[in-house]
């Protein structure tokens, strides 16, 4: 992720999409519409609502999805389940988000926040608050927005129970937000908090922190701090080989480069920049460069080459904003040296005009941008426009623009803004520098105090083993001075541990002590009604790319539709897993738990000789086989709604009736089964390498969850999936093998041939049927 802005879309519910086309009516959607018109039951037709609502989402058809999730509110309003209203209105807001229809997805947030109001559901609150303070930040109500982040933050550090992955989002946005608003002393401060639960909780995305806080450094035109973050980022893409990030942070080195007017060191990276973007073809990036070396030219005095890079890049990139108020800058500069030509140049003054023109939309496409209007971009129109109106003459419009140039300035770069950031880095900077240098020495005097220790005990020992007489007491010296040595260690471990937790807390200590110097400082400042700012000329338009604030619009919306579909694959990769709702919920909470099913049915499958028929017909073909095969299982698992677990060599596990409770769990079963065996039956006469088949179930209680951490695999676990390994071993070829559990819940629906009582292993004799086919 290239810029936590990005981030605004980010969706994860029970509910969630990126893409969402039309789609026709799946199979199983018609059937649960067909089931929805044949009950009464208000329980159950919520149920099937649901479903549909969830079958919706697997399809991609948000719409949809969305009127069902709205149909499943007022049975859940009636009966005053919480818990659930909760999850809904969550879920058809985000779906709202992700179509971007901010002004309907609200309410629906609005209603999650009521019920969320006496609730102890921290992680479903954080999940709201950063998605409202979405909303809000996309309305322009920062301050709401801001707090509604700071809340999150709260919840995390007063240890309530959280989604830590929302709490990274909300810092991330939180002093984004800080930084629209101008407010640099403390969105400083949030960044710096952001690094340390990064290096807590996310040490993968150290790089991107640092990433954060060099453009933070960037954009408020401390420029040599910049280059040392940037540095330090290097090495992380580098050890990764993420060419892509080398090129943007050789990009950002330059452009630091730049502003300390070091203009040769500022050309070697941009090459590098901008030869990766060449090779691949990326024309934003390029022209984004090409826009940098444009104000490098500037700096140099070389304003033809300057407009030649901004011809450029407002070639390989027309609609960019930032592109035309620099070209516009450039071509107005340039015409000041000929000013008194061009009251008599007409052509001049048409292209002046057109400039003119052209600024205007400008900015309106800066103010109409989706949440965020950059002071970087609206200072170089208003200044460039002073200026075209005074070479035409017009030196009313010339004023007046100039003072909107000179409001915006102050406005975004006062200088008590400036001071008060320079004064909290200071005093960040040093208190943090104070408490490492402490735990520096703290640390040495620890390491020296045990050396001592352990000479002394060497020396020590030393002299017992010269007195000792016997070998005997020379290897009891041996075992007693090692046992001495270990103490010694574990002593200053503990000690060590000690003075590390210390100079934790002394950070926290800082941290809110600082915290208290800033709210002081903020009260005493909205207090004094009089006192008035100076201002001081902003930050030059050559950071305009550069800070939070520096990415254009476009930018940003390509950059959405890029981890939107990320995110699509990812969901698609992770959905071949696991369940829907299993999945869903490992992406809403960060984790799953095991959860215990009453009643579900559990069908095994093996093929019928595979060792022998593998040898007759080669190892490749009976491989291909189980291909086909197996992929026509998971079709008709699909149809009937059951779940695949997994295949075992040539045995395949699958259970009905989860994630989601089904009346029909047996039923269902049953019939995949039996078209499976049909399946097998017409393959055989099809292929004369096909393979026989034979499959059991058994229907009772299991627990399901989530095994393991790495290559993790979702699994099913109790008796009802030993009995059902069972009927499948006591079956016979091209039969289907029940349980008198699964019997009973099915006798009415299909005919069956009773076996009598079967011994089976590990547990005794069990009655047994073959199911026939349906009535």
């Amino acid at each position: 992720m290239k810029n936590r802005f990005t981030s605004i879309l980010f969706l994860c519910s029970l509910f969630s999409g990126n893409a969402f086309v039309k789609a026709q009516d799946s199979r199983e959607i018609l059937e649960l519409k067909n089931n929805l018109t044949k009950t009464s039951d208000e329980k159950k037709v919520d149920q099937i609502i649901r479903e549909i609502a969830n079958h919706y989402i697997k399809i991609k058809s948000l719409d949809s999805a969305i009127a069902y999730g709205k149909k499943a509110i007022p049975y859940n309003v009636r009966i005053n389940y919480v818990e659930r209203l909760i999850s809904l209105n969550s879920s058809i807001s985000k779906l709202y988000i992700s179509k971007e229809d901010y002004k309907n997805a609200t309410p629906f947030l609005m209603e999650a926040e009521k019920y969320l109001k006496n609730s102890s559901d921290f992680e479903s609150k954080v999940i709201v608050n950063y998605n409202l303070s979405l909303i809000n930040s996309i309305n322009r109500k920062y301050k709401a927005s801001t707090d509604l982040l700071k809340t999150n933050i709260q919840y995390y550090l007063d240890k309530k129970k959280v989604n830590k992955q929302y709490i990274l989002y909300s810092y991330e946005f939180l002093f984004s937000n800080l930084f629209v608003q101008q407010n640099y002393g403390e969105s400083y401060k949030y960044l710096n908090t952001y690094i340390d639960f990064v290096k807590k909780n996310y040490p993968e995305n150290l790089a991107e922190a640092y990433n954060n806080l060099g453009k933070f450094y960037i954009s408020t035109n401390d420029f040599r701090k910049a280059i040392q973050t940037f540095k330090k980022v290097m090495p992380f893409h580098l050890k990764n080989k993420d060419y892509e990030n080398i090129a943007l942070t050789n990009r950002n080195i330059g452009a630091s480069y730049s502003g300390l007017k070091k203009l040769d060191s500022a050309n070697i990276y941009f090459t590098k920049a901008y030869e990766y973007a060449e090779s691949v073809g990326n024309k934003e990036k390029m022209a984004d460069v090409q826009n940098l070396i444009s104000h490098m030219h500037v700096a140099k005095g070389d304003y033809e080459k300057a407009e030649t890079a901004i011809g450029l890049a407002t070639q390989l990139w027309p609609d960019n904003l930032y592109n035309i108020s620099y070209y516009a800058q450039i071509k107005v500069y340039n015409m000041t040296k000929d000013s008194l030509l061009i009251k008599e140049d007409k052509g001049r003054q048409l292209e002046l005009k057109n400039i003119i023109s052209n600024l205007h939309k400008n900015i309106d496409g800066a103010n109409t941008q989706n949440w965020y209007s950059d002071p970087y971009l609206l200072i170089s129109d208003y200044t460039t426009l002073s200026n075209a109106y005074e070479l035409l003459g017009n030196y009313k419009n010339a004023h007046e623009f100039f003072q909107k140039a000179m409001r915006e300035k102050e406005k975004g770069f006062g200088s008590e803004k400036m001071k008060e950031l320079s004064n909290l880095q200071s005093e960040t900077e040093i208190s943090n520098e104070r408490i490492r240098i402490k735990l520096e020495e703290e640390t040495k005097r620890i390491q020296l105090q045990k050396e001592i220790e352990l000479k002394a005990l060497r020396f020590e020992y030393e002299k017992k083993q010269a007195i000792a007489k016997t070998e005997e007491e020379r290897k009891r010296l041996t075992l007693e001075e090692d046992l001495k040595q270990k103490e010694i260690q574990i002593k200053f471990d503990q000690e060590q541990k000690a003075v590390v937790l210390r100079y934790n807390q002394e950070k926290n200590i800082a941290r809110i002590n600082q915290e208290k110097k800033d709210a002081i400082a903020k009260a005493d400042l909205e207090s004094s009604k009089t006192e008035k700012n100076m201002w001081a000329v902003g930050a030059g338009l050559s950071l305009l790319l550069l800070g939070f604030a520096g990415f254009s619009y476009n930018q940003k919306r390509k950059d959405n539709r890029k981890i939107a579909e990320e995110k699509q694959k990812s969901d698609d990769l992770l959905l071949n897993i696991l369940p829907y709702e299993v999945a869903e919920e490992l992406k809403e909470k960060g984790k799953t738990s095991a959860k215990h099913y009453d009643e579900v049915s559990v069908l095994f499958t093996d093929f019928v000789n595979f060792t022998s028929s593998s040898e007759r017909i080669g190892v490749q073909e009976i491989l291909n086989e189980l291909n086909i095969c197996f992929t026509e299982f998971d079709r008709i698992m699909e149809k009937y709604g059951l779940e695949k677990i997994k295949t075992i060599g040539d045995a395949y596990l699958a259970v009905s009736g989860l994630p989601v409770s089904n009346d029909q769990h047996a039923k269902n079963a049953v019939s995949a089964s039996l078209e499976i065996l049909a399946y097998i039956q017409q393959r055989k006469i099809d292929n004369a390498n096909a393979l026989d088949i034979r499959i059991g179930i058994h229907s009772g209680p299991v627990i399901a969850g989530i095994v393991g951490v790495k290559k993790f695999a979702y699994d099913i676990w109790g008796d009802t999936v030993n009995t059902a390994a069972r009927m499948e071993q006591n079956s016979s070829l091209g039969k289907l093998n029940v349980s008198e559990a699964t019997y009973k819940l099915i006798k009415d629906d299909f005919t069956f041939e009773y076996r009598g009582k079967i011994e089976t292993k590990g547990k005794g004799a069990m009655e047994m049927y073959f199911v026939n086919s349906s009535i």
